[in-house]
């Protein structure tokens, strides 16, 4: 681990300004003497996030400088993210205004958390990528929705043990819907408030009848997509073309 970790550390040789992630301490850099740290996080850092009054802020120093119910994507992952771009642009010069409209417009990298649809207030979200429980975890992991987080699952998961899931389903607003080879044993996680479908379109209709202003579609499976499909993309292609037909 000490091999692995100096290694990636090696980003910071010859930096002027070191961007480090206050919530991973083992990403901590040795400075040099000419160097200067700026910090990241979700709770603490130079640049961090804020909740106020059910809003969560990007804060750089005490300062709100962007509500995150702007920006395209959504997550806690995304918004540290986003924190992180934003320590490095203003590092080199980049004038803040011009990289708050970017973070405005970032729709995602494909298939991961990625904007398919936003249409009468329901967003419908791409996370294909997540084939296994840690990605999903990471997804669901400080998500925000005001209404009903309608949560897509299933697939070939591997033998993987998905109980790490469970706190993330714990909430009154959170529905699930389970398909394909390992859906069963995915809606056995809480099955009061799972529907169990054969394939991902038939989810996907059952929620389209229901979702409402405010509600979360969202694709994270938690699985990997072969039983189904010939790869993740496709099977986050298909989200994103039923998104736009149901939706």
């Amino acid at each position: 681990m000490q091999q692995y970790r100096a290694a990636k550390l090696r980003v910071y040789e010859n930096a002027k300004v070191c961007v480090v992630n206050s919530d991973d301490a083992l990403t901590m850099p040795i400075r040099g003497a000419d160097s200067r740290c700026v910090s990241f996080g979700a709770d603490v850092g130079d640049y961090h996030l804020n909740r106020q009054q059910g809003e969560i802020w990007l804060r750089v120093r005490g300062e709100k400088v962007l509500n995150t119910r702007e920006m395209k994507v959504t997550g806690k992952h995304n918004f540290t993210n986003a924190l992180a771009a934003l320590a490095l642009a203003d590092a080199v010069g980049i004038p803040r205004a011009s990289s708050l409209k970017a973070l405005t417009t970032f729709t995602g990298l494909a298939h991961r958390f990625q904007l398919s649809l936003e249409h009468n207030g329901v967003r419908w979200i791409n996370d294909s990528k997540a084939t296994n429980v840690g990605s999903t975890e990471a997804a669901l992991n400080g998500l925000h929705v005001d209404g009903t987080l309608h949560l897509l699952l299933g697939g070939d998961g591997k033998s993987a043990d998905f109980s790490a899931l469970a706190p993330y389903l714990q909430g009154d607003n959170v529905r699930l819907y389970c398909f394909g080879r390992d859906g069963a044993q995915l809606a056995a996680l809480r099955p009061e408030i799972a529907e169990q479908t054969e394939t991902m379109e038939q989810a996907m209709r059952m929620i389209a009848a229901k979702v409402k202003t405010g509600d979360m579609v969202l694709l994270s499976p938690a699985c990997a997509s072969l039983d189904q499909f010939k790869s993740f993309e496709q099977r986050g292609d298909e989200f994103s073309r039923l998104a736009k037909e149901l939706g």
